[in-house]
């Protein structure tokens, strides 16, 4: 009885294996595609980043099937053949894009394909498919730790400039006083009073010149009168002769000074000739010598008797004639 019901415990034992093996085969397999209908697609990467066989294939977000092989062909070149799903098959075109992607930040990685454009046609069964070449994460590594560097340059930078900022006698002390705030505030007031000035003056300025185009005004009409301008060219001809006639006479005076100054001609002479000149203020002394002697010689006329008579009587008939 023992050796019966041992047997039978090992029966039940091996029967519930072989079904957990079977149901283990059978959801690995799944997995991986071993049951069901397939396609394959190839894809050539320059670098896989440590694709593997049995990374899974995403389309859209959804796994969608698995990597079977991955082949180096030479130094440029892996060969990265896919296991997809038929169901898939009429959505991935025939110019979708394969690349190598991470299951989030640090996981496994996989080939991500996109779609396509609908203008091409269904991908066929062991097509190439184009790729896109994957990020290094050593080269992104590099990268941020150079990045890294100098933003630690600029932040020790900040930090001086905004110390400077913070100081007394600072830029910061200058845009918080409100004096300053207003005398610029009224500033830009002046500026803005002074550009709607300006444009005043050009459209005043506009409309002058609108005027004198149209030959309004005094100004346009002195301007665009052709028989004033005939006159003003004929004033500024006569200007010119009197002009010429003014510097000819300046210049004969200028002739006449000089022989003057120096003697010639008659009144060089009497000008250069000095007894002449004293021979005149003697016959001037004389003359006036003279002119005293005949005033005392009237005088004695006067008072004497044959003239004494005769001019009372012009002296009764002058006061008659002033009466």
């Amino acid at each position: 009885m023992k050796t019966n019901a041992q047997n039978l415990r090992v029966g039940i034992f091996v029967l519930a294996s072989i079904i957990l093996l079977v149901t283990a085969l059978y959801f690995i397999g799944n997995k991986q595609n071993l049951f069901g209908n397939t396609f394959r697609v190839g894809a050539r990467f320059y670098n896989v980043n440590g694709l593997t066989k049995g990374n899974n294939v995403r389309f859209a977000g959804i796994d969608v099937g698995t990597v079977e092989s991955v082949e180096v062909v030479n130094d440029s070149s892996v060969y990265v053949i896919m296991v997809i799903e038929d169901g898939i098959h009429p959505f991935i075109r025939s110019n979708a894009i394969a690349s190598v992607g991470t299951d989030g930040l640090m996981g496994n990685k996989l080939v991500n394909i996109n779609a396509g454009t609908s203008s091409a046609g269904v991908v066929v069964e062991g097509q190439m498919l184009r790729t896109l070449r994957p990020v290094e994460m050593d080269v992104m590594v590099r990268t941020l730790d150079v990045t890294n560097q100098n933003l630690e340059v600029i932040t020790s930078n900040l930090r001086h400039i905004t110390d400077k900022i913070n100081s007394e006698n600072s830029l910061w002390t200058l845009l918080m006083d409100t004096v300053i705030a207003a005398n610029v505030k009224s500033s830009f007031v002046n500026i803005r009073a002074m550009s709607y000035g300006g444009i005043n003056v050009i459209e005043n300025l506009d409309n002058v010149t609108a005027d004198l185009r149209n030959g309004k005004g005094s100004l346009a009409t002195l301007i665009r009168d052709t028989s004033l301008a005939y006159d003003f060219k004929q004033a500024v001809k006569a200007i010119k002769v009197i002009g010429d006639t003014v510097q000819q006479v300046s210049i004969d005076l200028a002739v006449l000074v000089r022989g003057l100054k120096n003697g010639e001609g008659s009144a060089g002479q009497l000008l250069k000739d000095t007894n002449l000149i004293y021979n005149l203020n003697q016959g001037l002394i004389n003359v006036k010598r003279g002119a005293g002697s005949f005033d005392e010689n009237m005088n004695a006329l006067h008072v004497s008797w044959p003239f004494k008579k005769y001019f009372k009587k012009q002296a009764k008939q002058n006061s008659r004639s002033s009466d």
